[in-house]
């Protein structure tokens, strides 16, 4: 059961291309959001991702630096500027099983990237970077970082356990205030400016619907007043899709209980052990499928990729897991593949007019038949990689899941759609575009089409969801439009 007081227990609809399974999509119910709550894997895309955004100018790195990262030896200066609250480091753990990934990668041909995961290239592999305090070890949240600076330094005031409601809006379609409530009892803070609107993917449209703007029909549905008229409110859902790959290993380091007890007291005394690392992941590896000689994708499929997406964005990433499935016996460990190039679109929309009542959120997953191959052929490469003999050396007999019995390709796909999962990234819901185009939300200053004063700032903002893991982007996206409102941009 997952908290409720920490997480919002969004529910998917039915998803008809994974046999109908209802997936629950983690969201953060708390100060930080979703960044108190995630893997802390942090990564910046490819420079063609950040070209390929409306009206792109680079981030303002000579007026604020983002974090305090860790560099290594290799590393641009200009990638690796310190000095701001985020902080980003290396895992201070080294995960066994993890040792093994790097000189497998080179088997199979994929490089290092000796700039990290940092410098705008994302073809090879490399160790991964965390939103982890290096010196405490505690994780690096927008609210342990971010937040917690400004409530020191500012006059900020925030209001915990209070739901926001609506936008207001007066009779010029400026937004001019929020109506909020707590434990039942609703009031209204005004905006001497603007309102900013930062709820995430999910939240953020379905605040947008609830106080007027989105497409027609469905407010005049839920009885709405119509302030703005914006079909692209809540659809363009981008997401990313993960699945295992496991095998056994010798190790029972993460299925001993009294092992685990020794690291909870070790992490609490010295700050040192197990538990000063996400608990799984240290190298993470990107590839370009479409690419490669040894895959099952169509030619079809390899000219879509090529057609939509830049030559250097990788369509996957696998990273090494230290935890699979826990029997109580045995460890298990193996690959997490990532799906980073989907075709597939999602929307979400909302139940009522009362943002107490979930939205409806449909992913779509692997609803697009290119999704689809791009999941069997990246299940292949992870195979692929397990037979190497670099893995085969930490590796136990046979795959446990799914096992070797799964086979064909129709046999990979069942299982995907049987087991995959979301990497929790959904984005692009109030996408980013020209104001003449009908489906965008918000301008290329983050202001709402179609009404004023009001500002969406969130990852759904974005107009496409950047290869990898997208914090780094939604940190940048926030200290740009913050230099924007200030007038420094």
């Amino acid at each position: 059961m997952v908290n409720g007081l920490i997480d919002w227990r969004f529910p998917t609809t039915p998803q008809s291309s994974l046999l109908n399974r209802t997936i629950h999509y983690v969201r953060g119910r708390c100060l930080g959001g979703s960044s108190a709550r995630n893997y802390m894997v942090y990564n910046r895309g490819v420079y063609p991702y950040y070209r390929k955004s409306p009206h792109y100018t680079p981030a303002n790195t000579h007026l604020r630096a983002t974090n305090t990262s860790v560099g290594t030896v290799n590393e641009s200066p200009s990638f690796a500027r310190s000095g701001g609250p985020l902080q980003v480091s290396y895992p201070n753990f080294a995960q066994p099983w993890a040792s093994f990934y790097p000189s497998a990668f080179e088997e199979i041909g994929i490089p290092s990237l000796s700039q990290g995961v940092n410098a705008g290239v994302l073809d090879g592999y490399a160790s991964i970077t965390l939103t982890q305090d290096p010196i405490d070890k505690f994780r690096s949240s927008s609210d342990a970082s971010f937040l917690q600076k400004a409530l020191a330094s500012t006059d900020l005031v925030v209001y915990t356990h209070t739901m926001s409601k609506r936008i207001l809006f007066d009779a010029n379609k400026t937004a001019i205030g929020v109506s909020v409530e707590v434990n039942g009892v609703q009031f209204q803070i005004n905006a001497t400016r603007e309102v900013i609107l930062s709820a995430g993917a999910f939240l953020s449209p379905q605040m947008l619907m609830a106080s007027g703007v989105g497409q027609r029909e469905i407010l005049d549905h839920h009885n709405i007043p119509v302030v703005a008229d914006r079909p692209g409110v809540g659809q363009n859902m981008w997401v990313a899709l993960a699945y295992e790959s496991n095998v056994e290993t010798p190790s029972v380091l993460q299925n001993d209980p009294t092992r685990i007890s020794q690291e909870n007291e070790e992490f609490l005394t010295h700050k040192s052990g197990l538990l000063t690392s996400n608990g799984g992941s240290d190298i993470v590896g990107f590839l370009k499928l479409s690419n490669q000689s040894v895959t099952n994708l169509s030619s079809e499929t390899v000219n879509d990729f090529q057609a939509n997406f830049p030559q250097d964005w990788p369509e996957i990433q696998v990273l090494s897991y230290a935890i699979g499935p826990n029997d109580g016996i045995n460890q298990y460990a193996g690959s997490a593949i990532g799906l980073l190039a989907t075709f597939s679109r999602g929307n979400v929309t909302i139940n009522s007019a009362d943002m107490s009542d979930a939205p409806i959120i449909n992913p779509a997953y692997l609803t697009d038949k290119r999704d689809q191959e791009l999941g069997v052929a990246a299940f292949r490469f992870a195979r692929r990689l397990a037979a190497t003999e670099s893995l085969q050396r930490a590796i136990i007999g046979d795959e446990v899941v799914p096992g070797p019995g799964v086979a064909t390709d129709a046999e990979i796909l069942r299982s995907l759609q049987q087991s995959i999962t979301p990497f929790y990234h959904a984005s692009c819901t109030c996408k980013m575009g020209k104001r003449n185009d009908s489906m965008a939300v918000v301008d290329s200053e983050a202001r709402a089409i179609g009404v004023s004063g009001l500002r969406v700032v969130d990852v759904s903002a974005f107009a496409l969801l950047p290869p990898g893991q997208p914090q780094a982007t939604v940190y940048m996206l926030a200290e740009k439009i913050a230099d924007m409102i200030l007038g420094h941009a």
